[in-house]
């Protein structure tokens, strides 16, 4: 979680002077080197590259680009901390997706949980008043884009393996983001390529130890770890940009992260966890 937000930040940096697709086009070539490796020491090239529901595959590796495209360009307008308090929401949002996508089964005390982190979601926003900002709608399309990403990639694990939802994340980010990050290029400074790489290599380090994470442990009892991003957020947002939330964001961020973790808390009931 700390590699996740200390990306951001190296990201909040780029953005000011370089277009999101140039160094998001960077991170999934290398991503997509590092998930062939994976994938093919996980269950060799050709398991992999097959899926059996490629249209599926495919639309979910998109929603994650455009997902880390509107985070990027989010962090131009919002600190990092007010990005990820919003962003907290997009469990709350697998839990409404789930029984449409997925046909799970959700009961009224977690939608009475998913209502009132939307109403978090709200405080931070605050629509309708004088210190609302158009650009929190940025941060909370992600959240959705997120979310739904999430649930999509629960349905395509029922047929498809972990690699090969990792190569196809790589290779069609890799792919699909090339043309606009050619048409965008800027050649970058000296400084800009350090940014770039140590970004990239943020993020693969990152994956990794999510992967690694979850071969020991169940992804229930990993998901209370995803709220640190805020802590870590909030921390490097001081230290990096002199940066502090306001009391009525961390009082709905606070709301966010305690719904989220009672329908946690509910999901793990119900599975007798």
């Amino acid at each position: 979680m700390f590699l996740f937000s200390s990306q951001d930040a190296v990201t909040k940096v780029l953005v000011e002077d370089y277009d999101p697709a140039q160094f998001i086009m960077i991170r999934f070539w290398v991503f997509a080197v590092f998930a062939t490796g994976y994938a093919i020491r996980k269950a060799g090239w050709r398991r992999s590259f097959h899926s059996r529901r490629p249209v599926l595959q495919i639309f979910r590796s998109i929603l994650m680009i455009l997902e880390i495209a509107l985070f990027s360009i989010g962090l131009r307008y919002m600190g990092l901390a007010d990005m990820h308090a919003i962003l907290a929401a997009f469990p709350l949002m697998v839990t409404m997706f789930a029984p449409f996508v997925l046909g799970e089964q959700v009961g009224w005390r977690r939608w009475s949980a998913v209502a009132v982190g939307f109403f978090g979601t709200l405080i931070i926003i605050r629509p309708g008043v004088g210190v609302f900002q158009p650009a929190a709608l940025i941060p909370l399309l992600a959240a959705l884009m997120f979310a739904l990403y999430n649930v999509l990639t629960r349905l395509a694990s029922r047929q498809d393996s972990s690699a090969t939802s990792l190569f196809y994340v790589g290779w069609v980010g890799a792919i699909s983001v090339t043309p606009f990050g050619i048409e965008a290029w800027k050649p970058p400074t000296q400084e800009a390529w350090v940014l770039m790489g140590v970004l990239a290599v943020m993020g693969l380090f990152a994956h990794l130890l999510l992967i690694l994470a979850l071969e020991h442990a169940s992804a229930s009892s990993l998901q209370p770890l995803n709220y640190f991003l805020i802590v870590w957020a909030i921390l490097l947002g001081f230290f990096l940009f002199d940066e502090l939330p306001d009391l009525l964001t961390l009082v709905g961020a606070g709301v966010i992260v305690l719904s989220g973790l009672y329908t946690m808390f509910r999901e793990r009931l119900r599975a007798g966890a």
